[in-house]
């Protein structure tokens, strides 16, 4: 199977596009989290703050869902193989972390709100799983 060159850049590694639209998010993300530190509670400003990051990372998975449809077949299996593991593994750990934090009878025990990067990091893990297997 013979691949254009645009393709190939795809198979190893994320697409430019996807690589700024998730940079983006996590600007906006950070941007967000330390700004909320500064503003009244309950105010507007800190509501359509805290609301920026979802529409950055609605416009990161848009772009991703872009670019996965314009994949060949192989990559398209990749990603549905990644996602998959990654879903049910995050899954598997966010219950047992939120049992522990029950178990733990209230002890310091970092907050679920905390555990997100590890989601990505997942995800990333899972996708050298997945594109290994298939190669």
């Amino acid at each position: 199977m013979e691949l254009e060159h645009g393709n190939a850049d795809r198979i190893h590694g994320a697409s430019p596009p996807v690589l700024l639209a998730g940079a983006v998010w996590l600007v906006v993300y950070f941007a967000a989290r330390a700004a909320l530190q500064y503003l009244r509670a309950e105010s507007f400003a800190a509501m359509a703050t805290a609301i920026a990051p979802l529409l950055a990372f609605f416009a990161f998975v848009w772009v991703v869902q872009r670019a996965v449809r314009r994949a060949d077949e192989l990559q398209r299996l990749i990603q549905l193989d990644a996602l998959a593991f990654a879903f049910s593994t995050a899954t598997c750990v966010l219950m047992g972390l939120g049992l522990l934090d029950i178990a733990s009878g209230g002890l310091e025990f970092p907050p679920l709100r905390d555990w997100w990067p590890m989601l990505p990091a997942l995800y990333a893990i899972c996708l050298v799983v997945a594109r290994r297997r298939y190669r």
